[in-house]
């Protein structure tokens, strides 16, 4: 556990060097060690503050951490909301009129091997980085690691053989899929307790945004219900779109499903096209995350323009 003086000494070491750097290029972005300890946050900011463009926080959750209850793993990334305002809070209390945001620059699930590899760390992954797209001061994040490295690597390779894990699938997914402006979206959904996480966590998670053209729609929806399907009723307001869309799910038998060298596609991602409009009914399969992609009618386009 990092205390006070571990945070003083960082941040006067930090002050220093921050300066030299700036000196020499005054163009450069700084970022600085956050925890999820707010009193080290708030020493560091205190000191360095003034200095630093972004604080780095990392973000890992296991077996260890849920306590034999996997509904806590599905509920979990809902609290870095909360965190996150508060770390706003201590921003504008310690840092007033500067700008700083969050760098995630290592995230991921903690997981004995099959479940590190499998669609239950993918839905995890999926509601954490719907939980970032909906923040404001979440500015860049990065899973940790990329290949190997420990079995966290999300790419996964040996000597004579490569596999994706399903995490990576939900990363190159997103990414391909991701809104320059985020829409508000409102969410009706049945609910789960846990032990840890709280009481009335809802099962299904969407974010929506719009991609920098204007012409695309994306919604993004994790259904982490283990067992059940979610017939889901979609509104679209303010823009009118097409009268189909592409939906692209990721998915696999079961929850405890994992991609291995031996099964690589057991989790994998499907394609199909989808009846839509301003309302349109969709089936979010159980245990699955799926982006729909809606096509903005060019007249609605233009009148924006």
């Amino acid at each position: 556990m990092r205390g006070h003086s571990d945070a003083d000494t960082y941040a006067a070491n930090y002050k220093r060097y921050a300066a030299a750097m700036s000196g020499v290029d005054p163009s450069i972005r700084l970022i600085a060690v956050g925890d999820n300890n707010m009193e080290w946050n708030r020493t560091v900011l205190g000191a360095a503050g003034p200095q630093i463009d972004y604080l780095a926080i990392h973000h890992y959750y296991g077996a260890a951490e849920m306590g034999g209850d996997s509904s806590n793993l599905m509920a979990h990334a809902l609290s870095y909301e909360r965190f996150y305002k508060q770390v706003a809070d201590v921003l504008r209390e310690v840092v007033p009129g500067r700008t700083i945001r969050l760098a995630i620059n290592e995230w991921n699930t903690a997981l004995p091997l099959p479940r590190q590899h499998s669609m239950e760390s993918a839905l995890y992954a999926a509601r954490l980085m719907n939980v970032f797209e909906r923040s404001d001061i979440v500015a860049m994040s990065a899973v940790s690691d990329l290949v190997n490295g420990w079995s966290g690597g999300v790419i996964q390779a040996s000597r004579d053989a490569v596999f994706v894990t399903p995490t990576y699938l939900v990363n190159e997914l997103y990414n391909r899929r991701q809104g320059a402006a985020r829409f508000a979206a409102q969410v009706s959904s049945p609910t789960f307790d846990t032990s840890k996480e709280g009481k009335d966590v809802p099962y299904l998670d969407v974010v929506a945004s719009r991609s920098a053209d204007g012409q695309n729609i994306f919604i993004k929806a994790v259904n982490t219900n283990p067992e059940r399907s979610l017939r889901t009723e979609v509104h679209v307001g303010g823009a009118p779109v097409a009268s189909s869309a592409v939906m692209e799910t990721i998915n696999g038998r079961s929850m405890g499903e994992a991609n291995s060298f031996s099964n690589p596609t057991a989790i994998s991602m499907k394609t199909k096209t989808i009846k839509t409009g301003s309302d349109f009914v969709v089936v979010f399969p159980e245990h699955s995350i799926s982006v729909i992609t809606l096509k903005v009618l060019r007249s609605a386009t233009r009148s924006r323009q």
